[in-house]
């Protein structure tokens, strides 16, 4: 018997062995933004941005024993899209965690369909102000609510500008009419004339809504929306000769607006949480790597997504050897990354300031820029603003 027993004894180890390799998780984390259609650009920027702190968390994570991955999926910014990228989804139980949308149409579509599994959903620009007021736990977002955009927007119009009439225009999206309808509030406490407001979505929409502008003769167009639509209307508001202030929200810190705007770019303010990636202080070593791996420069959508996935990826490795979604979710909204003033990254992986989350899934402080357009077609700061989770209504 001992004889026969010595003989089996490295057979039952090698069993072992490959029954544990067998059982061993391997793990995933998915962006899901546009990587095609008319907001493949920007989307691109979610993508590439989780991709770049995949890359730089790698070792840590595999000295950790986490085996982690990043998929991809393409959304079209269409909340029917999104839906059904949803269920696959939620069929993978080796996703752990998502990024995205960029769309707050389609982040909503998301949010609630993974509310139910508590899978973990950050998204890096998705503004919409009802996405943490649906007391989702497992939702989050490292940007700013369009509630923060319209107090700033609102101040400067008012304060800065000195105006008395403005024409609010929403591009008929969630991301537009949340944008837009809490500017109408902000103006009315302000006591700001608002001459009129409409939606405009398509060709014809924007031609009649461009004739109405130049009639009434508005000190401010304010638009709330993408910057597909937003470039078409721009461009026709100066065509036909309208002179006005033009201001929007942060889908026009985008180099898509610029190309779609052109020369109707220039004077163009916006309020942004994304602003010049040089505007933050470490992020030299991101935008050279960006550089490097996709041979064009970095948005400020690229390192809010960047950020997002470090925040997910520090929740998944807190979240114990065999995580379940439930914990990852949790731990999400216990993360707290400390703001970098270096580009040392060895105690610290944001680049858009300490990042926290409030109960409700609203960073705890946003840094909101107001930035103009000049002549070169370059963003130059006018103002910063830091907002609180807890001022926000």
């Amino acid at each position: 018997m001992t004889s026969v027993s010595r003989l089996r004894l490295p057979t039952a180890l090698v069993l072992l062995a490959a029954l544990s390799a067998a059982q061993a998780v391997s793990y995933k984390i998915a962006t899901v933004s546009p990587l095609s259609g008319s907001l493949t650009a920007i989307g691109s920027e979610v993508k590439r941005g989780a991709q770049l702190a995949f890359q730089d968390r790698a070792a840590e994570l595999k000295a950790a024993g986490i085996d982690v991955s990043l998929v991809s999926f393409d959304d079209q910014a269409s909340a029917t899209k999104g839906g059904q990228i949803a269920q696959t989804v939620l069929a993978d139980k080796s996703i752990l965690g998502v990024v995205g949308a960029l769309n707050s149409s389609v982040t909503n579509v998301l949010g609630e369909s993974f509310a139910a599994s508590d899978l973990a959903l950050i998204s890096p620009s998705s503004t919409n102000d009802a996405l943490t007021e649906h007391k989702w736990t497992n939702f989050s977002r490292v940007v700013a609510p369009d509630q923060a955009q319209s107090v700033a927007a609102a101040a400067y119009i008012a304060d800065t500008l000195t105006a008395k009439s403005v024409f609010v225009v929403s591009d008929n999206t969630a991301y537009g009419n949340g944008l837009t309808k809490s500017l109408l509030g902000n103006l009315k406490a302000r006591k700001v004339g608002v001459v009129a407001y409409v939606g405009a979505s398509g060709a014809a929409q924007i031609a009649g809504v461009i004739k109405q502008i130049k009639l009434s003769n508005p000190q401010v167009v304010y638009f709330g929306g993408t910057d597909d639509t937003g470039g078409q209307l721009m461009q026709g508001l100066r065509d036909a000769g309208v002179k006005a202030v033009i201001m929007g929200g942060d889908a026009l810190d985008s180099p898509s607006f610029l190309q779609r705007a052109g020369k109707a770019a220039v004077g163009v303010i916006y309020t942004t949480v994304f602003g010049p990636v040089n505007t933050f202080s470490n992020s030299v070593d991101f935008s050279a790597a960006y550089r490097a791996a996709f041979k064009s420069e970095p948005s400020g959508v690229a390192i809010y997504a960047y950020d997002a996935t470090n925040a997910l990826l520090s929740a998944l490795k807190a979240s114990g050897a065999t995580p379940s979604r439930a914990q990852v979710s949790a731990a999400v909204r216990k993360v707290n990354l400390p703001a970098c003033f270096s580009n040392d990254k060895k105690d610290c992986v944001t680049i858009t300031g300490a990042l926290a989350f409030s109960p409700t899934g609203e960073r705890q402080r946003s840094r909101l820029l107001i930035m103009k357009y000049d002549e070169m077609y370059q963003p130059k700061m006018a103002k910063v603003q830091t907002v609180n989770a807890e001022d926000l209504k």
